[in-house]
């Protein structure tokens, strides 16, 4: 097999890219950047209605997140049909720690700061923020 199939094979399932709408991108796009780019992402695309950040390992893009202009006013509500989270993983509980300070720094929304959440398994260590718009992001380590 070739190494362009035997990377299908091995991401296979793995989610490729996530869109998120937002209410005003000029607000979201800032906060975007800071988490994702901690995060290993690098933006590719910055349009009026379109942002889109890659992250790639290997010189290969495994997955990617996009932010889009919304449609409509409506406010996200997390317990309506449609995203509850979005979990991202960290390289270790320092890096969920660091990702805590950055967020604090940028005057983001802290849900819940860092701390083991034993119910999802033994070890799983998290900080979860709010966008701007409210969308709920989870910074996690966790070696299950």
């Amino acid at each position: 097999m070739n190494d362009g199939r035997r990377t299908a094979a091995r991401l296979r399932g793995a989610v490729h890219h996530v869109d998120l709408t937002v209410h005003d991108i000029a607000a979201s796009a800032p906060f975007y950047e800071a988490l994702l780019g901690f995060l290993g992402y690098t933006r590719v695309k910055q349009e009026a209605a379109l942002h889109v950040w890659d992250l790639t390992r290997d010189g290969e893009v495994v997955g990617g997140i996009a932010l889009r202009a919304a449609r409509s006013e409506r406010d996200h509500d997390r317990y309506s049909a449609g995203l509850h989270h979005l979990a991202f993983h960290a390289a270790d509980r320092a890096d969920v720690d660091r990702a805590y300070a950055l967020m604090q720094e940028k005057g983001a929304t802290i849900l819940d700061p860092p701390v083991e959440y034993p119910q999802y398994g033994a070890g799983y260590y998290a900080v979860f923020v709010a966008d701007p718009d409210g969308l709920k992001l989870e910074v996690v380590h966790f070696i299950g």
